[in-house]
């Protein structure tokens, strides 16, 4: 009994840290600050479970419903900065808004890449891992310039 209860505590402290971290940065955050929050904390896990599926090179048919997922999430990407939603906890730089043509047009790369990779053969290995590098990079290109600092 007591290596239950043993068990049971250590599991329920190996939680704790995990579950605390979930949202990290969330919890104030409200309306369509923390919309938007959510829908690129989702694009950051679909992209981590891609660029772990193209590292160990196992269950990469899985990528095509993560990038389609990835797709549809940045069609929404604009829509959720809309001007004046600057309220903290945000990440949001200022530039967003003061240059907001090139942050859509960012937002739009990223739906065509993750939506061409949603279409690559994955048995071609070369190609889906090629790819996964340039949603990646339209990642990288957007929060370069639009994201702070973490």
């Amino acid at each position: 009994m007591r290596g239950r209860v043993v068990v049971a505590v250590a599991a329920c402290a190996l939680a704790l840290p995990a579950s605390s971290h979930e949202g990290k940065g969330h919890g104030h955050a409200s309306g369509v600050v923390k919309e938007r929050m959510e829908l690129m904390e989702d694009i950051g896990r679909r992209m981590k479970a891609i660029n772990m599926r193209i590292r160990d090179k196992q269950k990469l048919g899985a990528i095509k419903d993560d990038a389609r997922a990835i797709a549809v999430s940045a069609a929404h990407i604009a829509h959720l900065f809309p001007p004046g939603s600057t309220q903290s906890p945000t990440e949001a730089r200022a530039a967003i808004w003061q240059n907001f043509p090139d942050f859509e047009r960012k937002a739009k790369a990223l739906e065509a890449e993750s939506a061409k990779l949603a279409e690559v053969n994955t048995a071609d290995f070369v190609a889906l891992s090629g790819q996964v590098r340039a949603v990646s990079q339209t990642c990288t290109n957007c929060h370069e310039t639009y994201r702070l600092k973490q």
